[in-house]
C-alpha cells in the first residue's frame, strides 16, 4: 500500500514536470522553453586567395560542385568574396548563405594625402605608377627642384609657381601644374588600372603632396573593371543561372 502511494506521488510529480502548452487570447504558450536537438554542423572555412584568375579557377573547379547557386561580389577595388544562395538545407536555417572564397588584392598602397620626401615621390611615380604623360612631367619637375638650395612659391589657390634655383644666381619661375592625371595600380592587376585626376601641391621645401580629385569616383570605374573581367571568364556559368556577379 505504502509502496504504491509512493509511486502515484512520484508518477503525479513527473506529470506535473512535463511540458504542456496551453492557449489564451488567440495565443499558444509552453510551460517550458524547449531547445531542439540538431545533428552536428559544419560549414566551409573561408579560402583566400590575392588573383582574381585564383577565385576564377576556384569557381570551376570547386565552388560549382556544391549544387548551389553562387553570389560573386565586387566588395570593393581590392575585395571580391564568393557566397552560396539560400542553403534551404533542414538541419540549419534555410536563409543562411555559405561564405566560400575572398580575393584580396595584393598591390603596394601609394601615398595619397601627405607629403612626400623627393626620393619617396620619384620612387613611388616609377614603381606605382604606370607610365602616363602627367606621370612623366611629375618626374621631370622633381628632378628640377633642389630642396639643399631652397625653393619659393607663390601659391594663389588654384596653381602655384615655383622658382627653382639653377645655379649661384640664376633661377627659373615655372608654373605647376595643378591637377594631373595619374595611374596608380590600386585595384588587381587582371584588370585596367583607373586613371583619375590628382591635385598637386608642393610646400615651401619643395616637397610634394598628391590628393584625390575625382570624389572617388575610381573605385567604382574599378569595380566596374573588376566584374566586367569575372562576367567574362564565366560568362558560361552566369549564361546559366549557377552565378550571378554583383557590384
Amino acid at each position: 500500500m505504502e509502496t504504491s502511494f509512493l509511486r502515484d506521488a512520484i508518477d503525479r510529480i513527473t506529470d506535473l514536470a512535463r511540458p504542456f502548452t496551453m492557449e489564451a487570447d488567440g495565443h499558444k504558450f509552453c510551460s517550458k522553453a524547449l531547445l531542439e536537438v540538431k545533428a552536428e554542423e559544419f560549414s566551409p572555412t573561408v579560402y583566400e586567395v590575392d588573383t582574381l584568375d585564383a577565385l576564377v579557377k576556384l569557381i570551376l573547379t570547386e565552388g560549382l560542385t556544391l549544387g548551389r547557386m553562387l553570389y560573386v561580389r565586387v566588395d570593393s577595388a581590392r575585395k571580391v568574396t564568393v557566397a552560396t544562395t539560400y542553403n534551404g538545407g533542414e538541419l540549419r536555417n534555410p536563409y543562411e548563405r555559405f561564405p566560400l572564397y575572398e580575393a584580396m588584392s595584393d598591390v603596394p598602397g601609394v601615398t595619397i594625402g601627405r607629403s612626400m620626401s623627393q626620393e619617396q615621390a620619384i620612387v613611388e611615380l616609377q614603381s606605382l605608377y604606370a607610365v602616363t604623360t602627367d606621370r612623366d612631367y611629375l618626374l621631370a619637375l622633381l628632378s628640377r627642384i633642389d630642396v639643399n638650395q631652397g625653393v619659393s612659391s607663390v601659391d594663389n589657390g588654384i596653381s602655384q609657381e615655383v622658382s627653382v634655383k639653377t645655379g649661384a644666381v640664376l633661377k627659373e619661375q615655372q608654373t605647376v601644374q595643378p591637377i594631373v592625371h595619374l595611374q596608380p595600380y590600386r585595384t588587381f592587376l587582371e584588370v585596367e588600372q583607373p586613371v583619375s585626376d590628382f591635385l598637386l601641391r608642393l610646400d615651401k621645401e619643395g616637397h610634394p603632396a598628391l590628393y584625390e580629385a575625382d570624389g572617388g569616383a575610381w573605385k567604382l570605374e574599378a569595380k566596374r573593371s573588376i566584374a566586367a573581367y569575372l562576367a567574362e571568364k564565366l560568362a558560361y556559368q552566369v549564361e546559366r543561372g549557377d552565378v550571378v556577379v554583383l557590384v
